[in-house]
């Protein structure tokens, strides 16, 4: 499991478009984050959003698979694929962020960056 640097980086762009995000190269891919609350993935070039019991349904209902770490095992994700049209669509964009980020902090998910060894690659220190 992989990211391209020009699928991550089409994919930050898009992002921060919309909010305020950061992101960590964590395995093969990269956690994105915004204000310390990790609400998506990228891996294989897939960008996966953080649902809940409340929004999982919505993502299922617009035909989003979950992310399975792997092919053998088959495990329930909270974390499901969105479609590229999402990702080019700002206002799109913004309703799914905000439900994967409502997700990510009823979970506690959050992480304190500043307590973390791995650097937060900020979009304003790419620029």
């Amino acid at each position: 499991m992989t990211v391209s640097h020009a699928y991550l980086d089409r994919v930050i762009a898009n992002l921060s478009g919309v909010a305020e995000i950061s992101y960590r190269r964590m395995f093969n891919g990269a956690g994105i984050y915004h204000r310390g609350v990790q609400f998506a993935l990228v891996i294989n070039d897939k960008l996966y959003f953080r649902a809940d019991d409340d929004s999982r349904q919505l993502y299922l209902q617009q035909g989003m698979s979950a992310f399975q770490p792997r092919a053998a095992v088959q495990v329930e994700s909270c974390f499901f694929q969105l479609p590229d049209y999402v990702l080019t669509t700002p206002t799109e964009l913004r309703y799914w962020m905000r439900i994967a980020v409502e997700a990510a902090k009823s979970g506690h998910f959050s992480d304190d960056e500043t307590t973390l060894e791995t650097p937060i690659r900020h979009l304003r220190q790419r620029a």
